[in-house]
């Protein structure tokens, strides 16, 4: 008796058997997706082990655009032949890391990254810490992006700067808004919005191209034997191409409000090397704060400036400025040396001013006039 029961077993255990042999000789078997399912729960049931999931990943990546997201009468591959793509942290049969001899791995700091002994990966278990070793050596390898410039491109643009006493030659201007108001206010009695469209003057000599940008701008004071300020208020991106100088366009930035009869301008670029900063001086060139934007009391980091200094003298977008005010007599009469109280950093130049912004400070006293001397000077 206890024989045949034995028998009995073993021929119901092989019948069972008998799909899985046939699947893995290249049958293929499919399952369709009820609600609450997952590949994980899928490579559970038919493969035996949850993580094996991105096998069945990888055999529907032509249907499953996330394998995070499956969907209820989805029919998902579970076995058959399988053509080669990219590995995965728990797929066993990823291929073994391979570098080129030609490919360079660095940290942030641009120091070179020892490669990981190259050979077939470890065993994929749950708690193997090596587990993921071939995905982070990919990752490593790329350049997830660009280092950082010295001087941002959003400080750059909205940055006020020194022009030509007589102000900007052939400026065009903001005609109006392009939209229509329901509630009887006039475009001009209101600030144009954020990606709200205009029409606009292209500057003298422009072509007014569709997706070409301009800046506008308004006035600022006119210093005596300096020169007059500009101060940024927008981008204006063209829309529609200019026609005897008019063309329609949409509103891409704003660092003020707009307003109809704001000047425009051809908007200049900024050319910065990543990664590359100014590298500390002493005694280097001595100049003063010619104008702080809005002329604030006390003006707090990230305030924009303007030295007197110019391209001219040798400033360039990037060089770092300290600012000081004069020692003071302590009480028992002696003189007390400079005190530094900020940093800035130049972010455009003309032939008329350095155009900065105060990245540290240690006093509020920051004015118009303060001496400051470069510190910091681009290579």
């Amino acid at each position: 008796m206890t024989r045949n029961l034995l028998l009995l077993t073993s021929v119901l255990a092989g019948l069972a058997m008998a799909p899985v042999g046939a699947a893995a000789q290249g049958e293929t078997r499919t399952h369709t997706v009820k609600a609450g399912d997952t590949l994980w729960d899928l490579a559970r049931q038919y493969l035996g082990d949850p993580f094996r999931w991105p096998e069945i990943y990888r055999r529907n990546q032509s249907t499953i655009q996330d394998p995070n997201l499956i969907y209820p009468d989805q029919v998902i591959v579970i076995s058959g032949d399988v053509a080669a793509s990219a590995g995965t942290p728990a797929d066993p049969a990823a291929p073994a890391e391979t570098r080129t001899d030609s490919m360079v791995v660095m940290d942030s700091s641009g120091a070179e990254v020892p490669q990981q002994p190259q050979g077939p990966p470890p065993s994929m278990t749950i708690f193997n810490p090596d587990r993921f070793r071939v995905v982070r050596g990919e990752r490593q390898s790329l350049r997830i992006q660009e280092a950082p410039a010295a001087v941002r491109l959003g400080d750059f643009l909205q940055a006020p700067f020194m022009w030509d006493g007589t102000g900007v030659a052939g400026a065009g201007r903001v005609i109006e808004g392009a939209s229509t108001d329901g509630i009887g206010i006039r475009n001009t009695q209101r600030p144009l919005q954020y990606m709200e469209e205009l029409w606009f003057q292209v500057p003298e000599g422009a072509e007014g191209a569709v997706d070409q940008r301009f800046l506008m701008f308004r006035y600022g004071p006119t210093l005596e034997g300096r020169g007059r300020v500009v101060i940024p208020t927008g981008v204006v991106k063209v829309t529609q191409a200019s026609q005897a100088r008019r063309a329609r366009g949409v509103v891409v930035a704003k660092f003020e409000d707009v307003f109809p009869g704001h000047l425009v301008m051809a908007l200049d670029t900024l050319r910065m090397e990543p990664g590359v900063y100014p590298a500390r001086v002493e005694f280097g060139l001595a100049t003063t704060i010619a104008y702080m934007y809005g002329e604030p009391v006390l003006p707090p980091v990230g305030h924009q400036i303007i030295f007197a200094a110019s391209e001219t003298d040798g400033l360039v977008p990037g060089d770092q400025l300290t600012l000081s005010i004069p020692g003071t007599k302590a009480a028992d009469g002696s003189q007390m040396p400079p005190q530094d109280v900020a940093v800035a950093q130049v972010t455009r130049v003309t032939r008329w001013g350095a155009s900065a912004i105060i990245i540290s400070q240690t006093d509020g006293g920051v004015r118009t006039g303060m001496a400051a001397r470069v510190t910091g000077k681009m290579p």
